[in-house]
């Protein structure tokens, strides 16, 4: 599985510095790196771009989680819990494209277009119902038990979130808010259609070149576009786990 999940990078890695490629070949006929000194040429503008998806990323996440996380906890238990839950993933009846078009004169209208926090905002409702699916698993009987025997025994407030559910919560906490941030950083749809061509992140550079015709250069841009993610997943693989799907164990 890691095999085949890394042949993609090493395609976009040979298609960044290939001159020639034509099937059936295996290999590039010729190479160049012309490709990366356009990237030199054009240093200002990828890194207002990567700070823009990082800046979309980070908002997107941290405020999806927290919703998401407290979300979870009202509908775990709840008597109607599968209503509610269906409720809170009803952002995923309508695919990215149709809701960015229903929702183009509300935010035309609020003068949201082309705007950084328009795009945030029409992100949230997919990044939110993505959190709360995850969190859900944290809320489990065991942990509702362990509530209550801390409050019997006399936590409350800021206490039991800091003594108990933060050290509990925090691998699937750490999940959501990566799997959140993906979303926003790989997101393209919404960033094209809300932001108006005027919210240039990553993504909106990949398919900006790809539409020039030069998929090398794409390709290039794709590899900025992938290598902080693989890193991340990298440096903490256990946030991968899916045990932390199911909660704390008993």
């Amino acid at each position: 599985m890691t095999l085949v999940m890394l042949v993609p990078f090493a395609v976009l890695a040979m298609l960044s510095v290939a001159r020639s490629w034509r099937y059936p070949t295996l290999w590039p006929s010729a190479w160049q790196l012309d490709q990366w000194r356009v990237f030199g040429d054009q240093g200002a503008a990828l890194a207002s771009a990567a700070l823009q998806s990082t800046t979309l990323a980070l908002v997107v996440a941290v405020t999806a989680t927290v919703i998401g996380f407290f979300t979870s906890q009202a509908v775990a238990g709840h008597r109607h819990e599968q209503r509610w839950m269906a409720l809170a993933l009803l952002p995923y009846a309508l695919p990215p494209v149709v809701f960015a078009i229903g929702i183009g004169q509300a935010w035309a209208a609020l003068h949201l277009s082309g705007s950084t926090a328009g795009v945030v905002l029409a992100q949230l409702p997919f990044a939110t119902a993505y959190a709360v699916l995850l969190c859900r698993g944290y809320w489990t009987p065991h942990t509702l038990a362990l509530a209550e025997l801390a409050m019997s025994l006399g936590a409350h407030g800021a206490q039991l979130w800091w003594r108990l559910h933060w050290p509990l919560a925090r691998g699937i906490v750490g999940l959501c808010l990566l799997q959140t941030a993906l979303l926003s950083w790989f997101d393209f749809a919404l960033v094209r259609l809300v932001g108006a061509g005027q919210v240039e992140t990553l993504s909106f550079k990949v398919f900006e070149y790809f539409n020039g015709g030069d998929l090398r250069l794409a390709s290039t841009a794709a590899l900025l576009l992938l290598t902080p993610p693989l890193l991340a997943l990298l440096w903490r693989p256990g946030l991968l786990s899916p045990a932390l799907l199911k909660g704390p164990s008993p």
